[in-house]
């Protein structure tokens, strides 16, 4: 879903103005069936798509939106509609949107460098659009005068949420601020863009550069040999050592210094690779703390001048959350309801060590405990999920999860047959093109009226050139019928790199991959099923901290031995998954360590609290003593507590996390919650399903995403059925 994100921001929001290289070619009104990129038809002609035709159709597209800015800046107030106004401005760059959905869309499945190339050019276009057209200061003028015209209290409530929605947009985007402060705010996001990205450098550079060269065997007492004869030839290559005078090099990649804590007998050697373990960040010359110190001055700067307290508030202005400080009171919350399990964890730990030792512990040194753990009986014997492989064979789960999904939602998924093309060829009748061979395209359609919601493209398999990992694009937003019900469909494109098939070999999915398919579907049905009565809400680009509910909430069912009854069998046999082993799967889940949980909760802490007390609280210490003094409750008991993450933590001060770190769990809070109705009333209960089609995958971004969770659980989400995974012994 962060992809999404992106493409909104590069064309919806004010960006530092990146002038284009060639001049928009004067408007044109040329019927999209000419334009490839942005024509009519449900699925795309993709091999009319070449990078010289995105240059063509973007800059058609918009020629087209200035046209229709042009009439929209035309338009008084006495003559002003909801139609003529808001919805115009959402529709004026839709083709837009669309084709360069496309182009990124290509350009990360297909690795095509002269489309990327592309893609560069055209963002920097669009973004001249975004900020001088769509954005423009006549525009601006007239939804603001539009806002307070008498009609808007007479337009339904969806509609009045989007007139909100606009001002809010326009508001983030700085357009309400005078002609000095959007010149600040230019500044500030600019100077910012830079720190960020040299934080990012400085935390990789630091991770690379530390190393340390031994040349005493008898200080690495333990090491296996095979690790110490590679520690000599890494040394021996960097000139360190000489037959005569024999050296072994330490450090994070090649002579992991992982290695030495786990295994080496020497206290001091392991204290001294420890601390260039955590040496990220804090090196003299990649120090991040005075980055780290510039960055929260700039964006408290950037908040109260965009009229928010602080940063956290202005991240959660439009979010569930709402504030900074209900955040902060989440997250509280759910630190207070682990610390039982937590200090249940750490006194177990303790003794652990303690009996390790052969001395009573009440701290341990960071830098014994992997070696501790190397001398102790496993905790107990963990469920190897290798064991489940067999009974994944691949037809049989991806089958298995659109019929899950089927009866749940009452949907119907019907397969087309599909082509991959070369230029100037003829798409067959009834066939859909696809841009790589092998690639899946099935319509989604309701079981009992027989409307087509949606259609998306399944491509699971790597190839060269093609994005690692996995993720769900929307390609194509549909568009609401007068009734209210679904006029054109969605269109959208589920991508992965799952274990392809093999001539002569059984073609099996691991757990891990199933996971990743179930958690996509998930955004894919909420893609699918979204609409309302305009078009702006038909997708599935609800508030940020909800994003990532549906997809947390479908990757359950992979854990469940009721579901995994219906598509796990043998690829030998064909026999069913036995029922002790589904069981021991599901129980597995619960064996999540808790340190994770919270690690992650001590980060989200750690956020929140600097971006909304680093200017009336911390500004100016320590960064490292602050953490210390936020964190204190809950840190383990080492002898020497390590540098803060907060050093080395790129989603928070690179990426697009700041202040809102705490969203994943939030969003595994909500996917938790829900999940125990199912569970209390059938997980392939229907009617729970369509419960859950109804109050949240059907409602798009119509109504507020807390209204959504509500009219679904019955109440605002409660942490407890997450807990309730540390809390198994």
């Amino acid at each position: 879903m962060k992809i999404r994100f992106l493409i909104t921001a590069a064309l919806l929001s004010i960006a530092p103005l990146a002038a284009a290289t060639e001049q928009t070619p004067p408007a044109t009104t040329a019927p999209a069936e000419e334009h490839p990129f942005f024509r009519t038809d449900l699925y795309p002609a993709w091999s009319k798509m070449t990078p010289q035709q995105a240059l063509t159709d973007v800059r058609a597209a918009i020629a087209q939106a200035h046209e229709r800015l042009a009439a929209l800046a035309a338009i008084t107030p006495e003559n002003s509609t909801f139609e003529n106004t808001f919805l115009a401005w959402y529709e004026a760059g839709e083709n837009i949107k669309q084709a360069m959905n496309y182009v990124y869309h290509l350009h990360i499945s297909l690795g095509d460098k002269e489309m990327q190339h592309m893609m560069d050019k055209l963002l920097q276009e669009t973004t001249t659009y975004s900020a001088e057209g769509l954005h423009g200061p006549h525009i601006v003028q007239v939804l603001q005068q539009a806002a307070t015209a008498p009609w808007v209290k007479e337009l339904s409530p969806a509609k009045q949420r989007y007139v909100q929605q606009t001002l809010d947009s326009m508001r983030d985007s700085g357009l309400m601020l005078t002609p000095e402060q959007q010149v600040r705010k230019a500044q500030l996001e600019q100077e910012l863009s830079r720190l960020g990205f040299r934080f990012s450098q400085y935390v990789k550079m630091g991770s690379m550069m530390w190393e340390m060269v031994i040349t005493n065997p008898k200080e690495l007492a333990g090491m296996p040999e095979r690790w110490m004869q590679n520690a000599e030839a890494e040394a021996r290559q960097r000139g360190f050592s000489t037959p005569e005078k024999p050296a072994w090099l330490i450090n994070l990649s090649t002579s992991p210094a992982g290695a030495v804590l786990k295994y080496c007998s020497v206290a001091e050697t392991r204290r001294k690779c420890w601390l260039g373990t955590t040496s990220a960040g804090t090196e003299r010359t990649l120090d991040t703390e005075p980055l780290i110190h510039r960055i929260l001055q700039l964006r408290h700067e950037l908040a109260t001048l965009m009229g928010y307290k602080n940063f956290a508030d202005k991240e959660a202005a439009h979010r569930m959350m709402g504030s900074g400080e209900k955040a902060l009171a989440f997250v509280d919350e759910l630190l207070a309801k682990s610390k039982p399990a937590w200090d249940a964890y750490v006194a177990a730990e303790l003794k652990r060590y303690s009996q390790a030792s052969g001395k009573e512990l009440s701290a341990v040194a960071p830098w014994d405990t992997a070696y501790l753990n190397n001398h102790l009986p496993p905790k107990r014997q963990a469920f190897n999920v290798k064991t489940i492989t067999p009974y994944l064979q691949a037809d049989n789960v991806i089958n298995g999860m659109l019929n899950i999904w089927s009866r749940l939602l009452n949907l119907r998924y019907e397969e087309l047959p599909t082509v991959c093309l070369k230029a100037g060829e003829t798409c067959p009748d009834g066939h859909v093109e696809v841009w790589y061979p092998g690639v899946r395209c099935f319509a989604v359609k309701d079981a009992t009226t027989g409307a087509h919601m949606g259609s998306f493209y399944l491509d699971l398999y790597p190839r060269k050139g093609k994005r690692a990992q996995a993720w769900c694009l929307p390609l194509r937003d549909g568009n609401p019928a007068p009734d209210g019900g679904m006029g054109e469909p969605h269109l959208a494109a589920l991508m992965g790199n799952l274990t392809p098939p093999v001539p002569g070999r059984p073609h099996l999915f691991n757990h891990g991959e199933i996971y990743m398919l179930f958690h996509e579907f998930g955004h894919m049905m909420h893609m699918m099923l979204g609409h309302g009565e305009i078009r702006p809400h038909c997708t599935a680009e609800v508030e940020r901290d909800f994003v990532e509910m549906p997809s947390h909430l479908q990757e359950s069912w992979i854990w469940e031995p009721e579901a995994l009854a219906t598509f796990a069998f043998h690829y030998q046999t064909g026999e069913p998954i036995p029922a002790e082993l589904a069981q021991q799967l599901a129980a597995s889940r619960g064996s999540n360590p808790i340190e994770q949980h919270m690690r992650m909760l001590l980060c989200s802490k750690l956020d929140l609290e600097l971006h909304m007390h680093w200017h009336d609280k911390y500004k100016g210490r320590p960064i490292d003593e602050v953490a210390q003094e936020i964190l204190e409750p809950w840190l383990f008991p080492y002898t020497e507590q390590p540098p803060t993450e907060q050093r080395t933590m790129t989603y928070t001060m690179a990426e697009g996390y700041a202040a809102c770190l705490y969203t994943y769990k939030w969003c595994e809070v909500m996917a938790a919650d829900a999940m125990s109705q199912f569970r209390a009333e059938g997980i392939l209960n229907p009617e729970v399903g369509m419960r859950y089609r109804r109050a949240i995958l059907e409602k798009g971004s119509s109504i507020p995403a807390m209204q959504q969770i509500r009219d679904f659980l019955g109440r605002e989400p409660q942490p407890d059925a997450l807990l309730k995974l540390y809390q198994k012994k």
